[in-house]
């Protein structure tokens, strides 16, 4: 069945979420091949919305601006993780500054590709950033996406993939590989494959079905 989506092109930029951490494989990845989408990829590990000298992948924004002035068919992203982490050990740096950046990296992308439909992937409740960042980034990123008409590909609303509950935690991340694979017991915040297919797949697949009419 083909659900607008088959043959089309998919950017991916954002963090580790969306790489894939130490896996060279993500949810994106897993999306694409099941809807015969083709994915170029462009996230890093570390990746911030927002200018953090301490973080070790750079900006979400410069990505994109890095990225083929032709625009793909359909961009995801995610942005936040690591900003929630900034935020907490630096107080030069504050929602109200990532709210700043991300208007620019919206920005960014729509003047770049004013053709594109847009998903922002909200990443599930992490275990292993502070709840109050984690909401209150949460509010300004849905409040901007609504602002800039990009739908939301809502896991951390939409599932309840929760890794403060440490069973979910040990049984959907990983930090390191296995035999070569994505293992489980990690520190809450990489999806493994059991994470990514139980949670990720379903969400980000009926978001961009939803908008490829548009």
């Amino acid at each position: 069945m083909n659900n607008g989506l088959a043959g089309k092109s998919v950017y991916a930029f954002g963090d580790s979420i969306v790489y894939g951490h130490v896996y060279p494989r993500s949810f994106a990845d897993i999306v694409a091949e099941q809807e015969s989408m083709t994915l170029t990829k462009f996230a890093r590990n570390g990746a911030t919305i927002g200018a953090d000298p301490h973080a070790s992948g750079g900006q979400i924004r410069a990505q994109v601006e890095d990225a083929p002035d032709v625009a793909a068919d359909f961009v995801i992203f995610d942005g936040g993780t690591n900003d929630a982490q900034s935020i907490y050990r630096d107080r030069a740096y504050d929602v109200g500054t990532y709210a700043e950046e991300l208007e620019r990296t919206l920005k960014t992308m729509k003047r770049k590709w004013p053709t594109a439909r847009i998903a922002y992937v909200a990443a599930h409740k992490l275990g292993s950033r502070d709840w109050d960042i984690q909401v209150a980034l949460r509010k300004v990123t849905l409040q901007a996406c609504r602002q800039w008409d990009v739908a939301i590909a809502d896991v951390f609303g939409e599932t309840a993939f929760d890794t403060r509950d440490d069973a979910h935690r040990a049984k959907y991340t990983f930090d390191d590989l296995v035999d070569g694979l994505p293992g489980t017991e990690g520190s809450g915040t990489h999806p493994n494959m059991a994470g990514i297919t139980a949670f990720y797949v379903p969400v980000v697949t009926a978001g961009l079905q939803q908008i490829s009419s548009r």
